[in-house]
């Protein structure tokens, strides 16, 4: 898995989720922090993000899985500690992710674990990022 591509789930998970199949996302300006390890190499990232409405319609699924045409998520599930997710990512580098994503108004949690690098030689991933919506409109 590439950074940005670590960096992107980051971001795209924290969005809000309801408990149905949409996201149920609130259109606005997003402040994102993500922390993840690669083996021993710690990294951060900080951003925003501007959910305009058409994203903020998309389903959780289909946001992850536009990340990267190489990733997608392979089983994901709402239970009553927050929105579960797999994803996989094939065709150079490989990796997968396991995460939970709970959400609380207009703030959200991500934490995840997998591995990036090959099914023989993998590098472990650990991933935690938080999000807020700080603006209603993203002017």
């Amino acid at each position: 898995m590439r950074i940005k591509t670590l960096t992107a789930c980051a971001m795209f998970a924290m969005l809000p989720i309801s408990a149905s199949a949409d996201t149920n996302v609130r259109p606005g300006l997003w402040s994102y922090q993500a922390s993840f390890a690669l083996g021993p190499i710690p990294m951060q990232d900080v951003g925003s993000q501007c959910i305009d409405p058409v994203m903020a319609g998309s389903s959780y699924d289909a946001l992850l899985n536009d990340i990267n045409a190489n990733c997608e998520v392979t089983s994901s599930s709402y239970q009553t500690d927050g929105y579960h997710f797999k994803m996989r990512c094939a065709g150079g580098p490989d990796g997968e992710l396991s995460g939970r994503l709970t959400v609380n108004g207009d703030q959200a949690q991500l934490n995840a674990t997998g591995w990036t690098g090959t099914t023989e030689e993998n590098v472990p991933v650990i991933l935690s990022a938080s999000a807020s919506r700080v603006a209603t409109t993203c002017q």
